[in-house]
């Protein structure tokens, strides 16, 4: 405890230190956010982590996102996100009977002696997890034991022990904070304590599996249940398995999109395909409002079982994010009008989420002037010299530099993340198919889903997807009104007593 003690006291004189160095191209709060990453690196005696050691795990999650957030401190949870998916384990990943002993106390009680083999090798690592293939026998019982054979799985443990230590770091980092606040205006200006705030709400949302596994079972349900869309597999969750540390999926044989002559080896065309992935990528982000780490170029993969031959996989790696529905209506309709040239209805869009004081009325100008300049280079013949990425770069740079709530930030967020996604999804089909054109297949999906939106087509077509909850919530109906009903007679009735 005395340690954490003057852990927080040290990192607190560091916030307020850099905080009075002035300096209008590099901010303070960029400074100390680079201050952690470097501590974690450095070799040399004065490095951070001999003075607060405790922020080993955190210095590595902002060494990778520090570049953005030195742009853009709003962007805090896109940075995290993608630090968190990009970086590989920072301790060598758990095997043999340590990974049994591990697995044993993360799988609900009684459902270890169901695993028959995990590999020893995991297929995939991250800051805290590790995924390995496994064999698992569902049915359990005395009387079928012997005889009920095991299907194939996938299991993701998360580790407890780095898990613990980001949250230390980062509760380490918040107090810190918050007792720099005390003594210095400016930490109390730059709001640090708030960017740490969604730094922990993002790390904690990424490593809490059974939430992961609660949008993977949702996921599932939206693309094969509601939109029958067999052009996507979600593999199914096997609830039985899971805990807030370890997931447990079926396992579905899959070759990665980039492994083109994989691909054609199982009589697939890769060509196709990645026309397909593109248009179930812009479809599923901006339609669904489902951003799945399994439709990025790094983990695009197509399944080799019989029965979904050549469908993508959305494996349960990596945690989803999902848009809310104002930052998907302003992602669809914002991209609408900015491929029409169209900066009026830009601003309009982008007004109707937060609107500047009264006493501010030159940011209405701005904000229209801003959208102006984007909208010029999609108009017209200027779309040749676009691409894809670009759209989403441009869409995020009005909520960016014109932010007047939270939910102009948030929009920022999902910009910045599909821009960057789109980047990689587009050098990707350069690389394998180069005659597949991304931009009008996304320009393609675009208008459609602005139709939908705007139209009385989008209205029915909505009402068609809310149908399949109609039969859970008619049957409720007259029991509600009843309530309803008795509130209103017990309302009445006190209003006539009281006179």
């Amino acid at each position: 405890m005395t340690q954490r003690v003057r852990a927080i006291w040290r990192l607190a004189a560091l916030f307020v230190r850099e905080s009075r160095v002035k300096s209008a191209a590099d901010a303070p709060i960029h400074r100390v956010l680079r201050s952690f990453a470097a501590g974690a690196r450095s070799r040399d005696a004065t490095r951070l982590t001999q003075r607060v050691p405790v922020l080993q795990n955190l210095s590595g999650v902002l060494g990778m996102a520090s570049g953005l957030l030195a742009q853009h401190p709003g962007l805090a949870e896109t940075a995290v996100r993608v630090a968190l998916a990009e970086l590989d384990a920072l301790k060598t990943p758990l095997k043999d009977a340590p990974l049994r002993r591990a697995l044993e106390t993360a799988l609900p009680p009684g459902r270890a002696a169901a695993l028959i083999d995990v590999e020893a090798e995991p297929e995939c690592c991250g800051i805290a997890q590790q995924t390995h293939r496994v064999l698992i026998v569902l049915d359990t019982t005395p009387r079928s034991a012997g005889s009920a054979a095991p299907v194939a799985a996938r299991i993701t443990l998360i580790r407890t022990d780095t898990r613990a230590e980001l949250a230390q770091d980062l509760d380490v980092a918040n107090s810190a904070a918050r007792l720099a606040g005390r003594f210095s205006r400016e930490v109390r200006e730059q709001n640090v304590g708030a960017l740490i705030a969604r730094l922990t709400e993002s790390i904690t949302g990424m490593l809490d599996l059974r939430q992961r596994a609660a949008d993977q079972s949702f996921l599932r349900y939206r693309l094969r249940e509601v939109n029958k869309d067999s052009r996507v597999v979600v593999p199914e969750v096997l609830w039985d398995f899971c805990s807030d540390t370890v997931l447990v999926t079926r396992a579905v044989r899959s070759v990665p999109l980039s492994d083109a002559d994989a691909l054609r080896a199982h009589g697939l065309d890769p060509a196709r395909l990645i026309a397909t992935w593109i248009a179930v990528f812009f479809e599923t982000a901006l339609g669904e409002g489902v951003f799945h780490a399994g439709l990025e170029a790094a983990g695009a993969a197509v399944s080799i079982e019989p029965d979904t031959l050549g469908a993508l996989v959305l494996d349960g790696d990596s945690p989803l994010t999902f848009f809310a529905a104002h930052e998907r209506s302003f992602l669809v309709a914002g991209s609408h009008a900015l491929l029409h040239g169209d900066h009026k209805a830009a601003a309009r869009e982008h007004m109707q989420h937060g609107r500047p004081g009264e006493h501010e009325p030159q940011h209405a100008v701005r904000v229209e002037a801003t959208y102006r300049r984007e909208a010029e280079r999609f108009a017209g013949d200027a779309q040749r010299h676009r691409t894809a990425a670009d759209l989403f770069t441009a869409l995020s740079k009005g909520p960016l530099e014109h932010a007047f709530g939270d939910a102009h930030t948030g929009i920022a967020s999902r910009a910045a993340l599909l821009a960057r996604s789109v980047q990689g999804i587009e050098e990707t089909a350069r690389r394998l198919a180069p005659d597949v054109d991304v931009w009008s297949i996304a320009r393609r999906v675009i208008l459609r889903l602005a139709l939908d939106q705007f139209s009385s087509h989008g209205l029915v077509a909505q009402l068609a997807k809310e149908a399949v909850h109609w039969p859970h919530a008619l049957p409720r109906v007259p029991n509600l009104l009843h309530d309803w009903v008795m509130r209103q007679n017990r309302r009445n009735a006190d209003s006539r007593s009281a006179r």
